[in-house]
């Protein structure tokens, strides 16, 4: 473990709106040399009727016509009645450049596709890959942008076309500017993925951490709106001590943790540098220390390694093939994101390896009518089983909420209690351990059942029309391979090293 460590990651959607433009765009070449020598002649005479312009340059009037109607559609002309003179954009070419020798380049029509961000309209590269759910915490535009979003665009695409321009491998290098935007029209709305992480330090504070990439390309009024939108997603409830961790301690019996608990205080600081850290105290045989999420990356790695093991045969127990059960806790900060989408994808994989019908088990707390909201929370790709808890009447949840099991049946348990940061109680730091040990399997088991089974159990939710499964009646039904009975006969693995 390093310090600062991190113990949760949470993905926000930033708002963005793409939008199909076409614009006239200045490259950099230089123009034809008649149509230079034509706007040369205007500069000088301000303003010429065409017929003069014809018995000047020798033109007939066909070739006249079709001079004046190439220059007045890239811009380059006005005209008035029968005269022409030069446009706005071309007298600026030429102040530009000191008056005599104007700066022009050969302007086109292109078509081209944006993304803006609706909170500073900046360009964005774009963005590639799932469907955007409602798994991530989204951010919201104001209404006022919203309405005026295609206006915003408008405008952002002239004053921000450099950057545009950089993204575009056919612009980056001659791209001069935008003229005029011709038509603007929006395809889509949609949210920019953000992970944001918090991490813990050696005192026991905070620090947050935006995507990198994120913070490099934004203007710093988004990385701002985006930390000040994180802030306001954080829960505000107020929280007394550590409720439940009492008894998370006594009922998985860690004596170890409950050294650093006095009164209502939990020493985290001195807890993650003995136990973590330097490694000094030291959980029993088959016992080791769990910090963080369960879906954060390493914590994910050791799981699957665990399972993998396990269903290869490759200790002396021989193969187990079972499906995962993974029981969450109460918070509104979990499992939000790519992280937990990542996590769900490795579960489901290693559980797959052996070609059978294994599959990964989230039960999740739904109260009655709040089951698509639930739903919704956790829609990532792979996660077919989530099933719920509806606590009965005056019911209060397991350990306040806060405890969060993962079981692969008769191997190896993760139980974490989600504990409250001093001064933060709205961020949760999951402490806890990953178990071998018959008792810690036997309480993670019972624990699941008496949260799910009975009149408990709110049944499997739908993630798709085309689900066409039953709804099973009971938690045994929906639920059969955590069906079994004690495990006397089990005996430990050793400790990680």
């Amino acid at each position: 473990m390093t310090i600062p460590s991190e113990f949760n990651r949470v993905t926000f959607g930033l708002p963005i709106e793409t939008f199909r433009v076409e614009a006239y765009i200045a490259l950099d070449e230089r123009l034809p040399v008649v149509t230079e020598f034509v706007l040369r002649l205007l500069r000088v005479c301000d303003r010429v009727s065409i017929p003069a312009l014809r018995d000047y340059f020798g033109f007939t009037d066909s070739e006249a016509l079709s001079v004046v109607e190439s220059l007045s559609r890239q811009g380059l002309i006005d005209l008035v009645d029968e005269d022409v003179q030069l446009s706005l954009f071309a007298i600026e070419r030429f102040e530009e450049a000191g008056g005599d020798h104007p700066r022009f380049n050969k302007v086109e029509l292109k078509k081209d596709t944006v993304t803006f961000d609706l909170i500073s309209f900046t360009p964005l590269r774009s963005v590639i890959g799932e469907p955007i759910t409602d798994n991530i915490i989204k951010l919201n535009a104001e209404d006022e942008v919203l309405g005026e979003s295609k206006e915003r665009a408008r405008q952002a695409y002239r004053t921000r076309y450099p950057e545009i321009a950089s993204m575009r491998d056919d612009l980056r290098d001659k791209s001069f500017g935008v003229h005029s935007v011709e038509d603007i029209e929006s395809k889509k709305r949609s949210y920019l993925p953000i992970p944001v992480s918090f991490a813990i330090d050696q005192d026991g504070q905070v620090e947050r951490r935006i995507d990198e990439t994120f913070e490099r390309i934004a203007p710093p009024e988004l990385v701002q709106f985006v930390n000040e939108q994180v802030t306001a997603a954080i829960p505000t409830t107020i929280t007394l001590g550590a409720p439940g961790l009492e008894e998370f301690i006594e009922t998985f019996d860690l004596k170890l943790m409950g050294q650093y608990l006095t009164g209502k205080r939990f020493d985290l600081v001195g807890y993650l540098a003995d136990v973590h850290i330097t490694r000094n105290a030291k959980y029993p045989k088959g016992v080791d220390p769990f910090f963080g999420n369960v879906y954060l990356h390493e914590n994910v790695e050791r799981i699957v390694n665990r399972v993998r093991d396990r269903r290869e045969g490759k200790r002396r127990h021989g193969r187990l093939l079972t499906s995962l059960a993974w029981l969450a806790p109460d918070y509104e900060l979990w499992g939000r994101g790519e992280s937990f989408a990542k996590a769900v994808a490795q579960f489901t994989n290693v559980l797959k390896l052996s070609g059978n019908t294994d599959s990964l088990f989230l039960f999740a707390r739904a109260e009655q009518g709040q089951e698509n909201e639930v739903i919704s929370q956790f829609r990532v790709p792979l996660l077919n089983e989530l099933h719920f808890s509806r606590p009965a009447m005056k019911d209060e949840p397991l350990m306040d909420g806060r405890v969060e099991l993962l079981l692969y049946p008769t191997a190896f348990m993760v139980a974490v209690y989600h504990l409250s940061l001093p001064g933060s109680n709205g961020l949760w730091v999951p402490i806890g351990v990953i178990s071998t040990q018959p008792k810690h399997l036997d309480i993670a088991h019972k624990l699941i059942q008496s949260s799910m089974a009975r009149r408990r159990y709110g049944g499997r939710g739908k993630f798709s029309q085309r689900d066409d499964r039953a709804k099973p009646a009971t938690f045994e039904e929906g639920c059969p391979f955590l069906q079994y009975s004690g495990l006397n006969n089990h005996s430990d693995v050793d400790n990680e090293s």
